[in-house]
């Protein structure tokens, strides 16, 4: 039978059931949560291995399991699989260990399996198998550690507002190994996972929080210029403060122990380490963003040398941190954070201190900058200040952080101490710290200073960006305009359209054609834009003037009001910015190649028929007067003709063209050889317009060389060093070649890499034969280098152009002697021989000079090579060089063949008469390159059927100069005429005698 309760034993249970209910409801608050999912771990110079994988976060373990990694080739699709997860719960309305997660990254270790067994078996093991195993060779213990490897993962956007977050990253190994054991990039670990967060409905309104929190990352890079080098025996100390959520609003945060400068070390760019990490003396801190400045971004209010300072022998007394701590802070905080910015500095404390003495240092730091719109960096480089509690309290508003006397006995302590050992007064002690004050902080006399950096994630203020207008909302503005009563129209001569924008339209279209002044499409923007021809110059030539105008006097209050005015100043604008889009989108350097007459005037300067080039060149001037190129090159020309008129041209070249600088530096040359004083204008103007071309450096350093001025010339040459060091040197497009403006008729000077830049000035010089800088330039390379076949030659062309043939032969034959035959030495031989009239030496020379690189020696050479191998060596001339003359002289070598027959007949068999057609072609050949070939004309006058095209010819030849009667030529020449250049290409030379050329003598 069951036995009934009675009243009190029921009341009783009652009473323990109730108790017993309330101990077991404790209010637990809604957590969320991240998982932490390992998908992969790739090791591929290994086979698949068992490898212990720990993932911790703020000093909770996550995850801790044996997995097996892959090996060389990667796995696809290895998110679909999951080789080890953990989870990690928080309260997201604790804000202060919110503000502190922010400051730890996530952290990932790996080792093999077997050293998590043998960790195992070393706790449980015997004394004595711990005897033995203590005598294992440390060899075997570093090659365990060389296999541990360890990640940071930075998952601060986790609890803020990202959901999802995939990884892949490398780990690497804890310690550094050493070359025989340090393995590529490639082959570390890779390891893949994927960070979840599963938040809580319930912590909405934390979620909102944490949305908008913004957080302070403060980056110390290190101290400089210490009052003391480093030592290992000192405790290197910093603390600053960063806000947090807690009853004071901020913490105090430190940066412990200081290390020496590494190695290779650069301050302005390297990993920072996680402070965090690195206080809890963790072997693996480095982080994922590179620290990465130039000094010009440093707020540098001292102007302190920072290059000076990182120099070898000042980095004993440098100490690195390269390390920072990040805190959140919400946004309710921000307002009183400005308030604090804008009124206070932000404290930075170094402590240094050993077993009987310390210093304690402050930097206080201007974050004022942090206060403008978008700004989120602060860069600055701050000088150490003694640390004073008086001047602290002024200008941060807060105590020391750390307290000298306790945790850093500062250096005032200790002097004090020492000066209460004495039997000084105690006004000898106050006068000591007065005194200690006014003492730098630097070891050099200077202050020491400190590298910091401080980032926003977002700015306290947005940047101030101007509302966009959208294209429809300006097109129904012009519509609106458009159908008002007085509609802007525009009439011009044979204009058909009256809507000023189409107007506009048609114009800017029509100025994309016109690259040059003087064009056929001038007339098109005429008739599009104006019925007079001020606003076509205005575009065409006072685009800049017009463009000032239009910027000073623009108001559109004033002009609104006035349709022509309005209309007026809109094409103007609109031609001008048109006209500087198409200069800066055309590169000025790259020139159209040249004309016919243009190359056909240079063909005849580099081989030396000046009065034909002349000619050209005049005709050139008379197309186009306004061509600053063809006067310089006319001056260039009458160089070796007259240098008055030569002054003159270049004159007219600079007045077209100011700044050209071939044109200043030709000028500067013609005046230097008058009034060397008068000079310097041009060479400070050569500095100035182009600091990048070394050449033009170089023959000014030699100008103020000449002048005495020593310390300018070697001023000129360090700034030119430098340039050159810096990767800035460029020189101007200006090839020195045939064909081109600085070709010439001599064998070029091969200047290798290497060569003294006077050679390049030098070379450059006796183009526009400046040849008294020139020799300048010259005798400072020989100074510097020393001779060398270079210096012979150059030297050899100098008294060449100036006409004393003696000494440039002398000069030569020393070159030669020394350095052996080199073709450029002999080449120059055989020409100063020619011009002395000893064939026979010109002749040996040329023989031993082997091929030639110029035309002009090529064909003064001609008639010293064997007859067999004229014809190959034309073939050649007129593929590499082709030119009138080239032509013209292949003609003659087939006239030659033509001529040879039985009985001395001419056009008597098949091989004759081909012969003629041959020169007959090569002369029609010689006319499409210089349409003023009096050579050619003069051939086909003789050749060519029927009579009519025969008396064409004729009279072409005598208008270009050739003869005034073709009968009156003389049928024989003397041995001197045929020995002539003349005789073969047809042209006359200054130094030529012969009968041929006496018409045309200059």
């Amino acid at each position: 039978m069951k036995k009934s309760k009675n009243r009190s034993e029921v009341s009783l249970a009652t009473v323990k059931s109730e108790t017993h209910t309330q101990k077991e409801e404790i209010y637990i608050p809604p957590l969320d949560q991240f998982k932490v999912k390992i998908h992969d771990i790739r090791i591929p110079d290994e086979e698949s291995r068992l490898y212990t994988v720990k993932v911790t976060f703020f000093d909770q373990l996550l995850c801790s399991s044996a997995v097996t990694t892959t090996g060389g080739r990667e796995t696809e699709d290895c998110r679909k699989r999951v080789i080890a997860r953990g989870f990690m719960n928080y309260d997201p309305s604790d804000y202060e260990k919110m503000c502190l997660f922010a400051d730890t990254p996530l952290i990932i270790k790996i080792y093999p399996f077997k050293e998590a067994e043998s960790k195992l078996s070393r706790v449980f093991t015997s004394s004595s198998t711990a005897q033995s195993h203590s005598s294992k060779s440390t060899s075997t213990m570093s090659s365990e550690k060389l296999e541990t490897y360890e990640c940071t993962i930075d998952i601060l956007p986790i609890f803020i507002d990202t959901n999802k977050m995939f990884f892949q990253k490398r780990l690497e190994q804890i310690i550094v190994p050493s070359v025989l054991f340090v393995k590529s990039w490639d082959n570390l670990p890779l390891i893949t996972l994927t960070i979840k967060a599963k938040r809580n409905i319930e912590n909405l309104k934390h979620h909102k929080i944490l949305k908008k929190a913004n957080f302070m990352k403060l980056t110390l890079v290190g101290s400089y210029n210490m009052i003391i080098p480093y030592d290992s025996e000192f405790t290197y100390t910093a603390a600053s403060k960063l806000p947090l959520e807690n009853e004071t609003g901020d913490s105090l945060v430190t940066f412990n122990q200081g290390y020496e400068v590494p190695k290779r070390f650069n301050s302005l760019s390297f990993y920072p380490k996680w402070e965090s990490l690195r206080a809890g003396e963790d072997t693996f801190c480095k982080g994922d963003e590179k620290f990465h400045i130039s000094i010009e971004e440093l707020q540098n209010v001292e102007n302190i040398d920072l290059e000076y300072y990182e120099k070898a022998t000042l980095k004993p007394f440098n100490t690195i941190w390269a390390s920072f701590h990040r805190y959140l802070f919400f946004k309710k905080n921000e307002l009183s954070l400005s308030e604090h910015l804008r009124t206070y500095n932000w404290p930075l404390e170094v402590h240094v201190y050993g077993e009987n003495c310390g210093y304690s240092f402050i930097a206080y730091l201007d974050l004022f900058k942090l206060l403008y719109p978008g700004e989120t960096k602060a860069l600055l480089l701050v000088p150490l200040k003694w640390i004073d509690t008086e001047t602290m309290a002024i200008k941060c508003g807060c105590e020391p952080l750390i307290s000298p006397k306790e945790k850093a006995p500062s250096v005032l302590a200790t002097v004090q101490k020492s000066s209460k050992a004495t039997t000084d007064s105690a006004l000898a002690s106050t006068n000591t710290e007065i005194s200690l004050f006014s003492r730098s902080t630097g070891s050099d006399g200077n202050s020491a200073f400190v590298i910091v950096e401080v980032v926003l994630a977002r700015a306290f203020k947005n940047p101030v960006i101007p509302p966009i207008i959208p294209e429809t909302e300006i097109a129904e503005m012009l519509v609106d305009l458009e159908i008002e009563p007085t509609k802007r129209s525009c009439t011009g001569r044979g204009q058909q359209e009256r809507s000023w924008s189409n107007i506009i339209r048609l114009a800017s279209s029509g100025l994309s054609h016109v690259p040059y002044f003087g064009m056929s499409d001038i007339c098109t923007i005429n008739r599009q834009l104006s019925e007079t021809r001020t606003r076509v110059e205005i575009v065409t030539s006072l685009w800049q003037e017009a463009a000032i105008f239009v910027n000073n006097n623009f108001v559109v209050h004033d002009f609104l009001n006035s349709d022509e005015t309005f209309q007026e100043m809109v094409m103007i604008a609109h031609a001008c910015l048109m006209r500087i889009t198409n200069d800066a989108l055309i590169d000025s350097d790259k020139k159209p190649p040249p004309y016919s007459v243009q190359k056909a005037a240079r063909h005849a300067r580099q081989l030396h028929d000046l009065s034909h080039a002349m000619d050209l060149y005049l005709q050139l001037i008379v197309q186009a007067p306004r061509e600053a190129d063809s006067w310089r090159e006319l001056a260039t020309c009458l160089r070796d003709i007259d240098k008055d008129w030569a002054n003159v041209c270049i004159d007219k070249s600079i007045i077209l063209n100011p700044r050209h600088p071939l044109s200043l530096l030709s000028k500067s040359c013609m005046i230097f050889e008058e009034d060397p004083n008068a000079a310097e204008p041009f060479f400070l103007a050569l500095l100035a317009f182009y600091p990048f071309w070394t050449a033009i450096w170089a023959a000014a350093s030699a100008y103020f060389l000449h002048k005495e001025m020593f310390h300018m010339s070697d001023q000129i040459m360090g700034q030119m060093r430098k340039t050159q060091a810096e990767g800035l040197a460029k020189e101007p497009r200006f090839p020195r070649t045939w064909e081109q403006e600085l070709g010439e008729w001599w064998e070029e000077t091969p200047l290798l890499p290497g060569t003294s830049v006077y050679y390049d000035a030098a070379d450059l010089l006796l183009r526009l034969r400046g040849i008294d800088l020139a020799e300048i330039c010259i005798a400072k390379a020989l100074l510097e280098n020393g001779d060398s076949a270079v210096y012979y030659h150059m030297v050899a062309l100098c008294c060449r152009l100036k006409g004393n043939y003696a000494d440039a032969l002398c000069h030569l034959q020393e070159g030669i002697d020394k350095y052996g035959e080199i073709s450029y030495l002999r080449s120059l031989q055989g020409e100063c021989y020619h011009r002395t009239k000893e064939y026979n030496l010109s002749l040996a020379s040329f023989e031993k000079s082997g091929s030639c690189k110029s035309a002009y020696t090529t064909l003064l050479s001609l008639p010293r090579r064997d007859g067999g191998r004229t014809r190959s060596i034309l073939t050649d001339l007129v593929r590499r060089h082709p030119s009138a003359y080239a032509w013209m002289a292949f003609a003659d070598e087939w006239m030659t063949r033509s001529a040879v027959g039985e009985g001395g007949d001419a056009n008597v068999t098949e091989e004759q008469r081909s012969a003629l057609a041959n020169a007959e072609s090569c002369a029609f050949t010689a006319l499409e390159y210089d349409r003023r070939a009096a050579r050619a004309w003069a051939l086909l006058a003789t050749c060519l059927t029927p009579s009519t095209r025969r008396n064409y010819c004729r009279e072409m030849a005598i208008l270009c100069g050739f003869a005034k009667n073709l009968d009156d030529r003389p049928k024989t020449y003397s041995r001197e005429s045929r020995e002539s250049l003349c005789f073969r290409i047809g042209r006359p030379l200054r130094e030529c005698r012969c009968k041929m050329c006496e018409h045309i003598a200059l």
